[in-house]
């Protein structure tokens, strides 16, 4: 098949030219390429032709573990520019046995975005508060494409379980949290959630862990993702670490970098995500960050709840955002639009940084030959209307449209 017409960009750059995939390959990019007899032909002029977006950290609907809730999903990823999507093993049950994995192995005919998994590194419980470690290596064999590990486990789990992933060569998964400190919090500590009456999540219960995890990653030398850092000082204390080893990825949320915290007012359980929403002041710092290529990896952060789930009181609601289909032109509409950045940029990080962050790189998150085909072909001249009541961004408009998701060469 040729595309032709299309703006291709990627993270080295952008131009108008043709593509020719086969066998699920890109095996040729070139300004024009003259079809084939009998070839495919795809016309796609005034469309721009990018590497799929790669989300490091989505979870199924109420975290409940079905092939439902996969190929849900897998769809809504696709809709968003999604190509590939990395699948956290906090669900029920927990994604750290050989049958989970063989769930996602076996349903990859019926995905429309790739879903992979990573798996915890927690085991067995031997006794209360201890625990073995989980048959790393097997799982990893089975299709398990990183190790997940809370900041709170066991000290010697968390170094056993880097040294088999510096091993088996996959990376690191980090949540970074205290739950001591975040204990029932709902929202982000500040004067709102002090006016709201709402018990709340303080930034140090972020940035102790992450101080603590950054020690452990640098000593170890492991490849590490540390998953939704939503804190300044975070991402100083990782710019830092950065300096020691430069296998450290920063990921934040399109969410953090859209809202606020103010959408919590009136009790609005669709602003509950984690970590929470922080104040105006936080997000310009973070979008900043972004600009500066301080914080390497954006996810949508997909967490669906049931209604059922969310329409509680504030305290008792869920936690979680289900905007998947739309990351593309919410990326787009606030990297582009609002804040000037370039597509080659947003490429970067969408696609180039996460399969750095995986070791994909060798053949996924560019446009170039011998990479695999897992594309979008994006309008830019589109926009979209959110109309759902119960979506945190309910009215807003977003600039672009995914018109085509190919998979390993596919169009699905």
């Amino acid at each position: 098949m040729v595309i032709k017409g299309a703006m291709v960009c990627d993270a080295n750059g952008e131009q108008r030219g043709d593509i020719r995939i086969k066998e699920g390959k890109i095996i040729k990019v070139e300004r024009s390429i003259l079809p084939r007899a009998n070839e495919e032909v795809l016309e796609v002029q005034g469309l721009v032709l990018m590497p799929s977006a790669i989300d490091l950290n989505v979870r199924v609907q109420d975290s409940i573990f079905t092939k439902e809730n996969l190929l849900k999903l897998s769809a809504k990823a696709s809709a968003g520019g999604i190509g590939l999507a990395v699948l956290m093993p906090d669900c029920k049950p927990l994604l750290n046995t050989e049958t989970g994995i063989e769930l996602l192995n076996a349903l990859k005919s019926d995905f429309k975005a790739n879903i992979v998994g990573v798996v915890g590194s927690r085991g067995e419980e031997l006794q209360q508060g201890k625990y073995t470690l989980a048959p790393l290596s097997i799982l990893h064999k089975k299709g398990a494409v990183g190790i997940y590990s809370q900041s709170s486990e066991d000290g010697n789990l968390l170094r056993r379980a880097c040294e088999f992933a510096s091993m088996l060569n996959i990376p690191m998964f980090f949540n970074c949290e205290d739950s001591s400190l975040s204990a029932n919090g709902v929202m982000n500590d500040g004067r709102l959630s002090a006016r709201l009456g709402l018990p709340s999540i303080p930034a140090l219960s972020e940035t102790k862990e992450v101080a603590m995890v950054s020690e452990i990653v640098c000593f170890m030398q492991v490849r590490a993702i540390f998953n939704t850092i939503a804190t300044n000082r975070s991402i100083e204390i990782l710019q830092e670490a950065k300096k020691r080893n430069s296998s450290i990825f920063i990921q934040t949320s399109i969410h953090h970098l859209l809202l606020t915290e103010d959408l919590c007012n009136n009790y609005n359980t669709a602003a509950k995500i984690k970590p929470p929403l922080k104040s105006e002041s936080t997000r310009i710092k973070l979008i900043k960050a972004v600009k500066n290529l301080e914080i390497d990896l954006i996810t949508a952060l997909q967490s669906e709840k049931s209604l059922a789930q969310k329409d509680l009181a504030f305290e008792e609601a869920a936690f979680g955002v289900d905007m998947i289909e739309y990351f593309l032109p919410m990326c787009y509409s606030l990297f582009v639009k609002s804040e000037g950045m370039t597509l080659k940029e947003m490429s970067k990080i969408l696609s180039l940084n996460p399969a750095k962050a995986l070791g994909m790189d060798s053949h996924k998150g560019l446009i170039k030959e011998g990479y695999d085909a897992d594309l979008l072909l994006f309008d830019t001249k589109q926009t979209q209307i959110i109309d759902n009541p119960n979506s945190p961004f309910c009215d807003w408009i977003f600039n672009g449209k995914v018109k085509q998701l190919f998979v390993n060469g596919k169009a699905v």
